[in-house]
């Protein structure tokens, strides 16, 4: 069944705008067609700014000042407009509420009474500083918006300016140290603290006023910097934008040029593409976090706070120059068209915001408005095809009205650009974009689309943040989201309800993880990537080392015309046990012999003077281990901190005595035996692992449940290096010192997970396996000893060439908002799924997979395709093992090929790891190829293929000879993973 929500996309008929669109004050920026006054000229999108050597004028600032008071209310609309009307009284509703909590006491301890800042005489959490602060703006928005009932209401600015005045005097004011989430203190406080002086400016006493911008300049005193204390770093991406928009706002409430030059100058260097780290790729991945795939949280908001920066500079001394606009405006075709499909932004990207209940939908409605707001500065060619585009999204969201729950601004955009019949909605288009840098993929053929997510040695499995995508532990590995008609797939209730384990795509070792388990740690993983011919068809990879599990795999994703092929090869390990440390603590020699570290959040192990020298301690509890153990590995979290050098090896004990994590100290230590291994350290925070399995088999023989080892240095010159090691006390990152224990008898298996599909709450949609369909009742499941191919009503078809052992189950699941974030709504979901995988076992050795994605078939064609595949006929698997994996499709021409390492398949030879496409169509002969381990200078290539004499392509490309074989070498020490383009001609 296909869940859909009524939608009722009710606007008023518009007259186009004509060319006006170049010629737009920052009032239109702000509105669209709901603007009804002009202000000064913004200068068109591609040319010249304003240099800012100009000096603002008085007026300049009171003009700054009344566009973002603007921008911030929505501006001048007709409130008895029945939809805007419906706006306004629902922000007024949820102001009334929020004056019922504000606490009227003398003595208060906060300002809202559900929301105090001390409790029991000690400070509550960071967040409640900017949640305050956010009530208060949307009181003081509602006091400036025409036609609201708070409209200039005495007694609303009373309490806006009384609630400001005690969150200041409270706990937020110059002076303070930050405690909790730096975010509070230095982006979210400052800008709702700076967007309500804005908005009651005239109303703040001067001694008030300057209170607050003492306090915004005192945890922002430079915007191209956070944090405030020893941990000062220059901020990046959408974090810059965000503290350099409060620092202008301060600059501007508080007439202060100087703080408005450098809150504009902090924008400069992030408008350039970044080669590392944060920020955004030339080929459209946005990384943040230490290298998760953030295009839809940080991504969208980095160009969110640019165009509203845009709309403040405009006309100013401090316009924003056109090489910073063009680099801005890029971003809507390189980075944030690709990853949306029908209003609906791809989960795949959207890191922890996937456990938002807003979903992917609100982040599709934001993107919506964002590139329309740019399409009012761009040049007439590229508004008219983002407002087409725009307009195909909104006509398309079947599943969440995006009027709904507009704010003032989206509502006129949107209910614009719906009116205006001269502006024709486009379709989705047909194309593969493949993100090389974040390692995701999405595939777009007519009627859906194919997202694939993967994680690297460059980039993490997943995040856990301010307690939010609790189980998100396999959404790098493989996990894949088909996007059709289903609007609401993934916006139902899909991670509330959906089995964690058993996500679309993925290979995964079954065994149960703790939450924030592996938080941004990233895999060995170096071939993940690979290849797209003609931005049409892809040769997608991964070499999946799965997490804190032995299980290792190479998957593949061929994507074609009306299909993708999906192999999997080399599946090996799983079935193992996670003991994570019980205890940790590190000793510390000389002058603190008698101290004790183990409530600190990392271990600190070094050789050298007394003083200097430390050892770590660790304890593990085996108790529960279900089965013998054969192999045992100590993995820690660590990099080398000294500035006397870079590397060091350090070495693995056991512990021979007992020992108490808060007593330990060097003058307690425990005796330790012989070194069991040791471990090569440099700087790079990453696991480092040692086998310990005779220690670990030797006390488990002496029937100890508790096994402890400690970690020394011995070098040879007698001098070490400080090695930092995560301890369990910084479990936030999930990075907990652990020991892998390989079982004699594995418990939990290794399975492929072909299909998980959200039913919605009362979906029926029939399932046929082989012909024959399945029953309907919940709790159904079946195993298919020779599934040949499957359809499910509604999704498509599926096919397993020379059959599969197929398990089926139809299924009820329960869960909440809570369940995945901490701060999510405890109200519970039920949703019904159909779920269908491959079991290989528990601990599989070289095990495979085979199944053929078919979207939108129909059983009858699904059917017929399978009884072509029977026939070696449509789709050739040519090789599908630990070295490569291979596809033909002799009616398009194209043979595609994973080579995992070097070697040969059909006509193709290559000398190193390396993706390649082929299609041979008449007398053309194009060819795609990618490194996508991002490691090798350079490719050597033989295609046997011959009469071809001329080629065009890359400058990367070399063609060395066309016969009697075609020999190209490719340049790829850009070490980018980009795909590299040739095209041989015969004539």
């Amino acid at each position: 069944m296909t869940a859909h929500r009524r939608r009722t996309h009710a606007y008023r008929r518009t007259t186009n705008a004509g060319d006006g669109r170049n010629r737009l004050s920052r009032r239109h920026l702000i509105l669209g067609a709901g603007a009804v006054t002009a202000g000064s000229v913004l200068a068109p999108y591609g040319l010249p700014g304003t240099p800012h050597a100009r000096a603002a004028t008085g007026d300049q600032y009171d003009a700054m000042r009344s566009t973002w008071v603007d921008l911030l209310i929505g501006g001048d609309v007709d409130a008895s407009d029945p939809a805007f009307r419906s706006v306004i009284d629902r922000i007024d509703d949820e102001v009334a509420s929020t004056i019922e909590l504000i606490d009227r006491s003398a003595d208060r301890p906060g300002v809202f009474v559900d929301m105090p800042f001390i409790e029991d005489g000690a400070y509550e959490g960071s967040s409640r500083i900017p949640l305050t602060l956010s009530r208060l703006q949307r009181m003081a928005t509602a006091m400036r918006t025409p036609g609201s009932r708070f409209e200039d209401d005495a007694d609303v600015l009373a309490d806006v300016l009384a609630g400001m005045d005690t969150t200041n005097r409270l706990i937020f004011h110059a002076g303070r140290d930050e405690f909790g989430n730096w975010y509070h203190w230095e982006i979210s406080g400052p800008n709702a603290l700076m967007n309500t002086c804005a908005l009651v400016y005239e109303h703040v006493p001067a001694e008030a006023l300057q209170r607050y911008i003492d306090t915004v300049d005192h945890f922002i005193p430079d915007p191209h910097y956070q944090y405030i204390d020893e941990r000062r770093k220059l901020s990046t991406g959408s974090n810059r934008m965000w503290l350099c928009e409060a620092v202008a706002i301060r600059g501007v409430v508080g007439r202060d040029e100087e703080r408005i030059t450098r809150a504009r100058d902090g924008l400069t260097d992030v408008f350039v593409y970044v080669d590392g780290g944060d920020g955004l790729y030339r080929d459209g991945s946005y990384l943040f976090h230490a290298g998760i795939p953030y295009t839809g949280s940080y991504g969208v908001s980095f160009v969110d706070r640019f165009a509203n920066q845009l709309v403040l500079y405009a006309g100013s001394p401090w316009d924003i120059g056109s090489a910073e606009r063009e680099f801005a405006f890029n971003t809507v075709d390189l980075m944030l068209a690709p990853v949306v499909y029908d209003n609906v932004l791809m989960d795949s990207i959207r890191g922890r915001s996937i456990s938002r209940s807003a979903g992917d939908h609100g982040g599709g409605h934001h993107v919506s408005e964002i590139v329309l707001r740019l399409a009012q500065a761009a040049d007439d060619e590229t508004a008219a095809r983002w407002r087409a585009m725009v307009k195909g999204w909104i006509e398309r969201d079947t599943y969440d009205d995006p009027l709904a729950d507009a704010s003032i601004q989206r509502l006129a955009l949107f209910t614009e650009l719906l009116a205006d019949e001269a502006v024709q909605a486009a379709p989705e288009p047909v194309n593969h974009t493949l993100f090389a840098q974040m390692a995701r993929a999405v595939h777009r053929r007519e009627g859906w689309a194919y997202a694939i997510a993967m994680c690297s040695a460059r980039v993490g499995r997943y995040e856990v943040s301010n307690g939010e995508n609790l189980k998100g532990w396999h959404t790098g590995e493989g996990m894949t989201y088909l996007y059709n008609a289903d609007n609401g797939q993934f916006m139902d209730g899909f991670w509330p309800t959906v089995d964690p384990n058993r996500l679309p795509g993925i290979t995964v070792d079954t065994r149960p993880l703790a939450e924030n388990v592996g938080v941004r740690t990233r895999p060995d993983s170096r071939w993940v990537g690979g290849s797209v011919l003609g931005d049409e068809f892809a040769a997608v990879g991964m070499e999946l080392n799965a997490m804190e599990s032995s299980l290792r795999a190479k998957k593949s994703w061929f994507c074609l015309d009306d299909r993708v092929v999906a192999l999997g090869a080399d599946i090996t390990g799983g079935g193992g046990h996670i003991a994570e440390a019980v205890a940790d603590a590190h000793v510390n020699g000389g002058s603190k012999a008698d101290d004790n570290f183990g409530s600190d959040n990392r271990l600190l192990v070094k050789k050298g003077s007394p003083n200097v020298t430390r050892e770590a301690y660790f304890a593990f509890d085996l108790s529960a281990v279900p089965s013998e153990v054969v192999k045992a590995t100590l993995h820690v979290y660590a990099q080398v901190q000294d500035s006397g050098g870079s590397d060091v090896d350090i070495d693995a004990h056991g512990v021979l005595d007992e020992w108490d994590e808060s007593t330990l100290s060097w003058n307690t230590k425990p005796a330790t035996g012989p070194r069991l291994d040791s471990a090569h350290v440099d700087e790079p925070r990453r696991w480092r692992v040692m086998d310990v399995t005779s220690h670990v088999l030797e006390r488990l023989a002496a029937g100890d449940e508790q096994v402890s080892l400690a970690l020394k240095q011995d070098p040879p010159d007698g001098a070490g290096l400080s090695v930092w090691i995560a301890s369990r006390e910084y479990s936030t990152y999930g990075y907990d010192p652990y020991l892998y224990l390989t079982l004699a008898e594995p418990t939990e298996t290794v399975e492929t997970v072909v299909e998980n599909r959200n039913l919605h709450a009362d979906g029926e949609n029939a399932l046929t396996v082989n012909g024959e369909r399945q029953p309907t009742t919940l709790g159904w499941s079946a195993t298919f000893e020779g599934a040949h191919w499957a359809h499910l009503e509604g999704v498509g078809g599926y096919l397993f060439p020379g059959g599969a052992r197929l398990h089926a189950l139809r299924e009820e699941r329960t869960g909440s908002w809570r369940d995945v974030s901490e701060v999510g709504s405890p109200d519970p979901i039920t949703r019904r799924y159909l779920t269908m995988w491959v079991d290989h076992g528990a601990d599989p050795d070289a095990a495979s997979y085979a199944y053929v994605l078919l979207p939108g078939a129909s059983a009858a064609r699904t059917a017929e395709l399978a009884a072509e595949l029977a026939a070696e006929e449509g789709l050739e698997i040519v090789a599908n093992t630990p070295d490569l994996q291979v596809v033909r499709v002799p009616r398009l021409g194209v043979t595609a090929a994973n080579f995992w390492r070097a070697g040969t398949a059909r006509k193709i030879t290559v000398d190193q790891p390396c993706s390649i496409m082929i299609s041979e169509r008449g007398d053309t002969l194009s060819v795609a190829v990618s490194d996508p381990t991002q490691l090798q200078d350079s490719l050597s290539i033989e295609l046997r293929h011959a009469g071809y004499r001329r080629w065009t392509g890359d400058d990367t490309i070399t063609v060395d000879t066309t016969h009697p074989s075609i020999k190209l070498r490719v340049d790829t020490s850009g070490a980018d993973g980009r795909t590299h383009d040739v095209t041989l001609h015969r004539t």
